[in-house]
């Protein structure tokens, strides 16, 4: 077992978020984690996001707050380890970091590479660089830093089997998320197809299609009632925005990690993490998620076993401990490594 560790991450923990799941992994795993205690400017709302990000370029030598926030955390606390997720920090900030402290700085990165701002994490001064797009890690190799391709997961605390509740959704395909264009679009050919769906997530923007507004069930889902509504359901729909290439969302492994039968874009990522067919069943366009759903109606036995073998692919390979095992393997703060290296 990997001796505790103090792990610092620059980011706010919300509920169910990528910092929220890490966090009580590292803590499950027995390790100390110091997070942010509020929210940001930016992580306020769209509008407040708009605005820092125009600040931002108007000045762009300013050290973000997730910045600030950190070298004074350093400097406090003196971590073994600085993970920032999905969050990129100037060179200048790498740099003072170690500075501080002898730390380890591990970048993982769990959006679309197109979400960078700025250099985004074309910096040096990471001992590691994660990130869930394998074409993005290529190309961050292709200029020397020490990138590898790692992939969302899932935490069995609450991404499980939980018996459906009264009134929930299980004749519907459920949705949950950001209400981009292409998934709203997607959505509403189903829609025009009578195929009964429940959204959730994130309001649709102002500017959204009025039968997503109308499908829109109110709710933000989160830890169990999120893997109440994933395992009730009739199947639920995961698909990507169209600046989102060859990756998997944290969905891809929550919905199996709760026992939904999961219908998932056909990437050549997928069979990396699950088997189509058995495990998930993956689609190429309206026509295909037509007939799983025929399907799954008329055999429920069929659709009963592809929830289960994805649960269990989920739960054995998929969570976040064993990612942050590696993760801490590789940056030589895990104890099998120390071992193999003394010896």
């Amino acid at each position: 077992m990997t001796r505790p560790l103090k792990v610092l991450i620059p980011n706010y923990r919300g509920v169910d978020s990528f910092t929220d799941n890490v966090a009580d992994a590292l803590e499950v795993m027995g390790h100390e984690v110091r997070t942010m205690a509020r929210p940001t400017f930016r992580d306020r709302g769209r509008l407040r996001r708009v605005v820092h990000d125009g600040l931002s370029m108007a000045w762009p030598g300013r050290p973000s707050a997730n910045a600030v926030w950190a070298l004074r955390a350093a400097r406090d606390w003196r971590p073994d380890l600085v993970l920032c997720l999905t969050l990129a920090l100037d060179e200048n900030i790498l740099s003072a970091l170690r500075d501080i402290c002898p730390t380890r700085i591990v970048a993982w990165w769990g959006d679309p590479p197109a979400n960078m701002k700025g250099m985004g994490l074309l910096a040096d001064g990471y001992d590691r660089i994660y990130i869930k797009d394998a074409a993005g890690a290529a190309k961050l190799r292709a200029v020397d830093l020490p990138a590898d391709l790692l992939h969302e997961a899932m935490n069995p605390k609450w991404h499980r089997i939980i018996p459906p509740g009264q009134g929930d959704d299980r004749d519907a395909l459920i949705v949950a998320g950001n209400y981009y264009g292409y998934r709203q679009f997607l959505v509403s050919r189903l829609i025009g197809k009578e195929v009964p769906v429940a959204l959730y997530g994130s309001p649709p923007p102002r500017w959204s299609r009025s039968e997503i507004k109308q499908k829109f069930r109110g709710c933000y889902i989160v830890r169990d009632e999120k893997s109440r509504i994933f395992g009730a359901g009739m199947a639920c729909l995961n698909s990507t925005s169209m600046w989102e290439g060859d990756s998997l969302n944290c969905r891809a492994f929550e919905i199996c990690g709760a026992g939904g039968l999961q219908l998932i874009e056909n990437k050549p990522s997928v069979p990396d993490c699950f088997e189509p067919g058995r495990e998930v069943l993956t689609y190429n366009g309206v026509n295909e998620i037509l007939d799983h759903l025929a399907r799954a109606r008329a055999e429920p036995d069929w659709a009963a076993a592809i929830r289960e073998a994805g649960h269990r692919r989920a739960h054995a390979h998929h969570t976040y401990a064993q990612r942050l095992e590696r993760i801490l393997e590789e940056t030589g703060l895990s104890d099998a490594r120390n071992r193999k290296h003394a010896q």
